[in-house]
Parts: structure tokens; sequence; C-alpha cells
């Protein structure tokens, strides 16, 4: 397995960091695409270390079987050009896999099939499974499509007892992980000791015990700052969705002033006696019949 440069200008995930290992993204692979590939199979890390989603790196890509796969791991709402930006992710491999003089030979260059995937942690309600194209996001819908690109979704959340999880007890237990961790918060713990409790409580269950042991205090840093920044993003939206209604509100009031304006000089009213209209409105007016050309004598 190559070993990758590790980058400080993100912060890995507690998932990334879980599954970064041969031994565990066979195990997540197999139960993915219904293979039994060994211990000995080849596996090629080749996750590019500047894609950042959000501020976490969130995402494994690897070359596996002639395949090559990408997982994305997202606790908030999914974005619906998951396509999109998975085709940015493509091409961007592809690049680096295949030199681009390759391309232009008359030999064909065989490149590995992409399995692309993400999995959903969110609170948010959201199915089993799902699938989204990128021929969704096309202007022009035909019925023979040139490209396609399709993303599965599935929803790894504990409490749902997916088909995925029964399959990979290391996805189960990371997913038991992050339930517990909720079901403290649920109790009125804080962030803080929810993610010690759970850790504990895993470990002496004997779920990731070893990970947790071994990583128990970084996982919690990651954790504590990983689940902070979702919730400010969350609110930064949020607030950004109030602002965006305020100033829409605020600019149908400014067209409907300027069009009271407008029709009332259309009307060949005096602006001296226009009356309930605001000051705003009465400034228009004298602006818009000002520039109104005088009619010749």
């Amino acid at each position: 397995m190559s070993e990758t440069k590790i980058s400080r200008n993100y912060k890995d995930s507690v998932f990334i960091k879980l599954f970064h290992e041969k031994k565990k993204i066979i195990e997540l692979y197999n139960v993915l695409e219904g293979k039994n590939c060994d211990e000995n199979t080849e596996v090629t890390v080749q996750t590019l270390e500047e894609v950042i989603y959000g501020l976490y790196k969130n995402d494994i890509a690897f070359e596996i079987d002639n395949k090559f796969v990408v997982l994305v791991e997202h606790q908030s709402t999914i974005s619906n050009n998951m396509p999109l930006q998975m085709l940015f992710y493509l091409s961007r491999i592809y690049e680096r896999l295949v030199d681009i003089k390759t391309a232009y030979y008359m030999k064909q260059v065989k490149i590995p099939y992409p399995e692309l995937y993400v999995l959903y942690n969110g609170k948010s309600e959201y199915p089993e499974e799902t699938e989204m194209k990128l021929s969704d996001s096309f202007m022009v819908k035909k019925e023979n499509i040139n490209l396609e690109l399709k993303v599965k979704i599935l929803n790894i959340n504990y409490e749902k007892k997916t088909k995925i999880l029964r399959k990979c007890p290391t996805l189960e237990s990371y997913s038991y992980f992050i339930y517990a961790i909720r079901q403290c918060e649920n109790k009125g713990m804080d962030r803080d000791e929810a993610i010690k409790t759970a850790i504990e409580e895993c470990i002496k269950r004997n779920i990731l015990k070893e990970f947790l042991s071994k990583h128990g205090s970084e996982v919690h840093n990651m954790l504590f700052a990983e689940f902070n920044m979702e919730e400010e993003l969350k609110a930064a939206k949020e607030v950004g969705i109030e602002e965006g209604i305020e100033k829409g509100i605020e600019k149908g009031r400014e067209e409907t002033k300027s069009n009271i304006a407008k029709e009332m000089l259309k009307k060949g009213a005096e602006v001296d006696f226009v009356m309930g209209v605001t000051k705003l409105a009465k400034a228009k007016i004298i602006e818009l019949q000002e520039e109104i050309p005088k009619e010749e004598a």
C-alpha cells in the first residue's frame, strides 16, 4: 500500500483516520461492491490532499481490483452538486494517473473503473440508499445522454440498521460511536463530556477498542472541532438565508415604490399632492420627473 504525504493545511476527520488502513479499506470495499478480496489484494491510496469539503478532510480515494473508488463522508445536508464535484475530482485523479501525452497516442489508454459513494451520517432524515446523476444538472434534457456520472448515497446512521452496517463491522462500530455521542448530548451532557463518555463506553463494550484506546485524545479533539464546525457552518447558512430573505423583501419594497412613482407620473399627478406615499417614494417621483423631457409648446 503506497504511503501518502500528510498535509497540515487541513484536519483529518475520525472517519478518514479509521479507514486509512489497508485492511479496513478492503473490508469496506468488499461490502460496497459485493466482492471477496483478501488481505493480499493490492490497494493504492489516491486521495487528493488539496481537496477539502469544509475545513475537514473527509474523503478517501483508492485503487483496487482495477477500480477507482471515491468515498466521501457527510455529516450535514448532502449537496445536490455531488456528481459535479465528483466529476472534478475524477478528472484530477485521472490526470495524475495517466501521462497526458499518452492520451493522444493511437493505442487506447486503459483507466480504472470509477465507483463513487457518499456515506451520509447527518441528523436529518434520509433514505437508506439513493443515487444522484450528473445528467440531472444538464440544462438540456435528452433521451440519449453523452456524459453520465452516478454517485451512490448510503445512509450509515446507526439507528437505521442499514444493510451496509450489518455487513461491515468497522463501519457499524464507527456509526455506533457517533450515535453514542449524540445520545449523550440528548441526555444533557455538553459536547466535551459527551465525546469522553462515548469513548469510555465504546472501549468498555469492545467497540473500536484498539483504535480508541490508542487514539482517544486525538479522536476527542477531532470530533469536538469537527462537530463545532458543522454547527457553525449550519448557523452561517441559516443566517445567510435570513439575510437573503430580508434583502429580497427590501428589494420588493423598493421596486414597488418605484413602480408607484412611475404610475403617478404617467397619470400627470402633482408631486406635492401625493398622499400616503413614503418619503422615499416622493424622492423617487421627483427624480423620475426630472428625467422626463418637457413637451415642446
